[in-house]
């Protein structure tokens, strides 16, 4: 699944690919991927393209949105041009879980959703089906919002934010970090690397962290300057999350994890070698000698 960085590259590219035009025909292909009232975006012109942790938000003309999710496998492919019989990946620009769909033959037998737009086509395509494509009005799409956590780096998501949610739970420090219940945006990668930034033991208990203001803020400000190195290097391709942005190339964050993907090599602080182990059901990375 894509993670914030991810997510927010992706954004920023459709933005200017997608802004000032307008919903002229909509294809749902299948059901359960879409939710709302195709006409009540019908004709609506695209203003813009906004992030709220890891999902998508295009907002629309009329005081109307379309709300998006990736989930695990979900893909956004725009084509500018007709397609061609033998289509070529420099025609279409693609963001999301890479597979084949993104330079063959649209639409896919994983494609779920069609926009066509005034000058070109999006494609929300899913293989596993667990993302969604909704319809809300601006009124409805803010008290939904409210519901949600601080992103990450939301300035709301202060030092304070963070020792709270941390104080209510006795699970390992990892686990609540990535909880999108708890704090947006976070996800395996960038939470691994923060947690050695900031020399915290992944399986330590959160309460415990509480215990010392000075490893609090340590932690806020690591997870913070891994998210936003993750944005500057245009998010992170690694083996096991498989994402490419909007023009259908891989991240560069991976050429700067910290200890993600690196079990068995020294660590870059001290010399220990980096542990794998298995948390949550993802693979966690850790040095055992400087993390505590």
């Amino acid at each position: 699944m894509p993670e914030l960085p991810e997510v927010e590259t992706i954004r920023r590219q459709l933005q200017k690919v997608l802004v000032g035009q307008a919903i002229k025909k909509i294809t749902v292909r299948r059901a359960k991927s879409w939710q709302g009232d195709k006409q009540a975006v019908a004709g609506k012109k695209i203003l813009g393209v906004e992030r709220k942790a890891k999902m998508f938000v295009i907002k629309l003309s009329g005081g109307m949105n379309l709300w998006i999710h990736l989930k695990m496998t979900g893909q956004l492919v725009y084509t500018s041009k007709p397609e061609a019989r033998n289509p070529k990946p420099e025609t279409r620009i693609a963001g999301g879980h890479p597979t084949a769909d993104w330079v063959s033959k649209l639409p896919s037998k994983h494609t779920r959703v069609v926009l066509g737009l005034s000058r070109g086509r999006l494609f929300f395509n899913d293989m596993r089906v667990f993302g969604w494509v909704k319809t809300v009005s601006d009124k409805k799409l803010k008290a939904e919002l409210d519901k949600l956590p601080p992103d990450v780096i939301d300035k709301e998501a202060t030092a304070e934010y963070l020792k709270k949610i941390l104080a209510s739970s006795r699970r390992a420090v990892k686990l609540v970090i990535c909880d999108q219940a708890k704090l947006g945006g976070v996800g395996n990668i960038y939470a691994n690397d923060a947690l050695f930034c900031a020399g915290i033991d992944p399986r330590r208990q959160a309460q415990k962290i509480t215990n010392s203001q000075f490893t609090i803020f340590k932690l806020h400000k690591c997870l913070r300057k891994v998210i936003n190195n993750g944005i500057k290097y245009g998010g992170a391709t690694a083996s096991d999350e498989n994402f490419v942005n909007v023009s259908g190339m891989g991240g560069k964050y991976q050429e700067h994890f910290l200890v993600y993907e690196r079990a068995g090599e020294k660590c870059r602080r001290d010399g220990g070698i980096i542990k794998k182990i298995k948390l949550g059901g993802r693979g966690t990375y850790f040095c055992p000698k400087c993390q505590k």
